[in-house]
């Protein structure tokens, strides 16, 4: 924060008018209750989408009757908070004043009760911004005030006050104030940066999507060129793109839950480092380029793959993470479709066997990151997992269907290897790949033996990554098939 070294003296301490969305708040309750309503019920969003043709305000009215927004969990810009308490302190009076609806404003007042002398928002008819907040602040303080703004629209309040007190992007506001006009303070909000984006795009997930390259470097012996390599680094890249995008949808209609939960309160647009509208704008832009670029430069059946893993993630954002069983099921489907997306690459039918397997063996890793969950919350004293359907009843279920899905996956294996299904033109010495039967079987108990101890703190494909049993058996795993290539 920064005040200005000249302030009023104390006999003409100015009211302070303070705006809202973007100033006393980081976000904008507004694009925030449109979200949470279209979480809720598409149908009164589209009803109250219908209300703009009457009014803005009369919108944000149908948008406020129907959306009650958590006050208490937005993230308020404390410095400025403590700033204007001090100042209330001092004697000064202080007005909240916001295009906002009324009963939004009204909820804000009675978070922070005594604060506020006057609560002015949106009434339905009339939106309250602009022109219409600087006449109407200019009449309830004749005297003069000090104005609390962060964005272009407040330039004819700034006008009209005394005094400018800036809040986010000040140096552009700055800008933008009549000639002469006096900064009282300065809070400035820098805009997000990369290092805020990547933590919201999840890029460390991204390393789930280097299963794309698994029936590439399967068939690469036969059919390997230099476009198989760029159209399988291209489709790793734009499944990363989507499952950031997706990423951000998900955090985009989970703000209120995010808000109260002890980690992801810390997510960007939870925090309001990132806003709402930010985040539904980037998101739209990644996942339209990511389709754009696959239908001109991928096969047509590359982009049909992404799509379903697309609905598939979001379909499991919105509904299924929520259903016990089907949850897990639909987290190992995720992980065989970028399987699924890399086989498409190549001119031979997908084999089936590598599907089979695939969704065997991830539905029991999904079964290992339940199961690690629900103990620690057992462990901790809960419950269970409320939210996902899971209580401590079901850690049997889970330790017995997540160990049976992984063996049935390598009897799968086995069964390929007995029948010789292996293709013939890739395989020169196929008696190797039995050295896959025992590497699988090993790490697979692993990951259980450290789940029933509490050590898997973490996704069993993340943890994979990083553990260096694992990187040496899969080190170990690369060598035998290479070996058993021509």
């Amino acid at each position: 924060m920064h005040v200005s070294p000249s302030p009023l003296p104390d006999a003409r301490l100015l009211p302070i008018a303070v705006d809202l969305d973007g100033s006393l708040l980081h976000v904008d309750t507004l694009h925030e209750s449109i979200f949470t309503l279209l979480k809720s019920s598409p149908l009164e969003t589209a009803a109250a989408f219908a209300r703009i043709r009457t009014s803005k305000a009369a919108f944000k009215r149908s948008v406020a009757e129907t959306v009650s927004l958590d006050i208490a969990g937005l993230p308020f810009n404390m410095e400025l908070l403590a700033w204007l308490r001090t100042e209330h302190a001092r004697g000064r009076r202080i007005g909240l004043f916001t295009a906002a609806d009324q009963s939004v404003a009204d909820a804000v007042a009675a978070h922070l009760p005594g604060l506020f002398e006057v609560v002015r928002g949106s009434d339905g008819q009339v939106n309250l911004s602009g022109a219409r907040k600087a006449e109407l602040i200019a009449g309830i303080f004749p005297e003069g005030f000090a104005y609390v703004g962060n964005a272009p629209v407040d330039v004819p309040i700034f006008a009209r006050a005394e005094a400018a007190i800036l809040v986010g992007d000040v140096t552009r506001l700055r800008g933008m104030l009549p000639a002469g006009r006096r900064v009282e303070a300065e809070f400035p909000v820098p805009a997000a940066g990369w290092p805020v984006w990547a933590k919201a795009f999840r890029l460390s997930h991204w390393s789930k999507n280097l299963l794309v390259f698994v029936a590439p470097l399967l068939g690469f012996p036969a059919e390997g060129g230099p476009t198989l390599i760029l159209q399988a680094l291209l489709l790793f890249v734009l499944m990363g793109v989507i499952a950031s995008a997706s990423y951000l949808i998900n955090d985009l209609f989970d703000l209120a839950a995010d808000r109260q939960h002890p980690i992801k309160h810390a997510r960007p647009m939870a925090s309001g480092a990132i806003t709402a509208q930010e985040g539904a704008f980037v998101a739209a832009g990644m996942l339209g380029g990511a389709l754009l670029m696959s239908l001109v430069l991928l096969p047509p059946a590359a982009t049909l793959v992404l799509l379903l893993y697309l609905g598939t993630t979001l379909a499991y954002s919105f509904v299924l993470k929520r259903m016990p069983i089907v949850d897990v099921i639909s987290l190992a489907g995720l992980f065989t479709v970028r399987i699924l997306a890399g086989s498409v690459l190549l001119d031979v039918v997908v084999s089936l066997w590598l599907l089979t397997f695939s969704m065997l063996f991830f539905v029991g890793l999904a079964m290992v990151k339940r199961y690690a969950e629900l103990e620690r919350v057992v462990a901790s004293g809960g419950e269970g997992i409320l939210s996902r359907g899971y209580t401590a009843k079901d850690l049997a279920l889970l330790l017995g269907a997540g160990l049976a899905s992984g063996f049935s996956a390598i009897v799968i294996f086995t069964i390929y290897l007995i029948q010789e299904q292996y293709p013939r033109d890739i395989y020169g010495t196929p008696a190797l790949l039995w050295m896959m039967v025992p590497i699988i079987m090993v790490w697979l108990l692993r990951v259980w033996h450290l789940a029933l101890h509490g050590k898997m703190d973490e996704d069993p494909v993340a943890f994979a990554l990083t553990d260096r049993f694992s990187l040496v058996l899969g080190v170990i795993a690369a060598i035998v098939l290479v070996a058993a290539w021509r």
